[in-house]
């Protein structure tokens, strides 16, 4: 008789395995890595100066200095962060599970990325960045053996909540800070519209720990009632809306199937409900609560904040390469930033649209490729689930959805920066390896028996001993 029906059920013996398998000096390594990860993305893209800046950005001339491969700085500390995961991977201990479809879709990507310098215009600017993404795949990979999903959502709280208090505290040190103010929009130590992502993950990893965290659960709400105070507060429209359909789809996975059919169908009617009796009342909720909805930007909202002025003008370069692309990284060049900041009459390096940018880089071929492997990650976020009751692949299973909604009108994440990098983590973690404890319950109990997840447990769980 089995005595293992359903995740729930799961959860305990997992739980355990956690308190057994957690130990002081992991503690330190992943305090470690939050530093060096921290640190690595402060020195790459933030300022202290950018709450000060015209629109929160870069001139043309900035920009066209940036394309030129940045500076010395920013090349030591990515070393240094692929110095720090290769001794993340001799240490770990996690033994390779391989998940097919999505490792073989992220090989993909990569191969295609190193391929197209062979037809980039640019093949210098391409290394360069290949490099960078060379770095953060060894950083990520060490992170994925080294730590646990739970472990790599801590990471995400301690990193991201970090650099967001760094960026309070420099806004309220140059008197930038100003909530009150109408056209107030938080940017701390980067763009607004960068700061966005950057706290819905910090949310989607309090989201992911907040249930089995014992007393730190109260510290953890905190935290995700923060990271969205300031999310409201950056007017990034697409990051909040991205992140409620996160937020709904992790809540969608722990559900049943039949709970998904017959809650989408109450859902719809309460809403249609609901529209109607405002309606009766007197309000248009299609001009009364515009306002709102668009976190009192809407003068902003018929041009997507000139993204329909800039998508026309990149789409007739991707046209031109539909099938391969420029090159990873390899469109944005001095010569057409500048000319298309002409073009347009402010300066511009990013097409405003993550499966525009792909498109540009790696043609046709590359958006489908990276499509696939999304599908490919949701897939394993879910089932692992299922096999585990572990709330962590909550955490990969909200970026990603997060990701998909954002690319619609933001290019973030796909190009490199902390919060692509700390789904990469999730993403290596999901391909590659297994917990210690998962392999030793399968080798006794035989290949068909129930998984469990040795992840990490904080002092104080409810299910600690004692």
């Amino acid at each position: 008789m089995s005595t293992i029906a359903t995740p729930r059920l799961i959860q305990p013996c997992y739980a355990a395995q956690n308190t057994a398998t957690y130990s002081a000096p992991m503690r330190w390594s992943l305090l470690m890595t939050a530093l060096i990860v921290g640190l690595v993305f402060f020195v790459a893209g933030h300022d202290f100066f950018t709450s000060r800046a015209v629109a929160y950005t870069q001139s043309a001339e900035e920009m066209q200095a940036a394309a030129l491969g940045g500076n010395l700085v920013r090349r030591i500390a990515f070393f240094m962060l692929a110095g720090w995961g290769l001794i993340l991977l001799a240490v770990g201990k996690r033994q390779l599970k391989i998940d097919w479809p999505l490792a073989g879709s992220l090989l993909a990507v990569a191969g295609l990325a190193t391929a197209s310098v062979l037809w980039s215009e640019e093949p210098a600017m391409c290394i360069r960045r290949l490099l960078v993404l060379l770095c953060c795949g060894i950083a990520a990979a060490g992170a994925a053996r080294a730590f646990s999903l739970r472990e790599i959502a801590w990471l995400v709280v301690i990193v991201v909540g970090s650099l967001a208090a760094i960026g309070v505290l420099t806004e309220v040190m140059l008197g930038t800070f100003r909530p009150w103010a109408s056209d107030y929009r938080f940017a701390g130590t980067v763009h607004p519209n960068t700061q966005g992502p950057a706290l819905a993950a910090l949310c989607l990893g309090a989201f992911s720990l907040v249930n089995d965290s014992g007393r730190f659960r109260p510290l953890l709400w905190s935290i995700f009632s923060a990271g969205m105070l300031l999310l409201v507060l950056t007017k990034s429209r697409t990051a909040a809306a991205a992140l409620l359909a996160s937020l709904a789809a992790v809540q969608v996975m722990k559900l049943p199937l039949r709970t998904h059919v017959s809650g989408g169908v109450a859902t719809a009617w309460i809403a249609a409900a609901g529209l109607c009796s405002l309606w009766i009342c007197g309000f248009d909720p299609a001009t009364d609560f515009r306002e709102l909805f668009l976190l009192g930007r809407s003068d902003e909202s018929e041009s997507l904040s000139g993204r329909t002025l800039i998508w026309p003008e990149v789409i007739h370069y991707a046209r031109e390469r539909f099938w391969l692309g420029y090159g990873y990284e390899g469109f944005w060049t001095p010569a057409r930033i500048e000319d298309i900041s002409d073009e347009l009459g402010w300066g511009l390096r990013e097409a405003h649209n993550g499966y525009l940018e792909m498109w540009l880089w790696l043609g046709a071929i590359g958006v489908v490729v990276s499509l696939l492997t999304a599908i490919a990650a949701l897939a394993a976020s879910v089932r692992g689930f299922r096999e585990t009751g572990d709330r962590s692949y909550s955490l990969p299973l909200g970026l990603i959805v997060f990701g998909l909604f954002n690319s619609c009108l933001e290019s973030g994440f796909v190009v490199i920066s902390l919060v692509p990098f700390l789904l990469g983590c999730c993403l290596m973690r999901l391909a590659l390896f297994r917990d210690q404890a998962t392999f030793l319950a399968e080798t006794k109990r035989g290949p068909g028996a129930p998984r469990v997840d040795a992840s990490f447990t904080v002092p104080g769980s409810r299910f600690a001993p004692g």
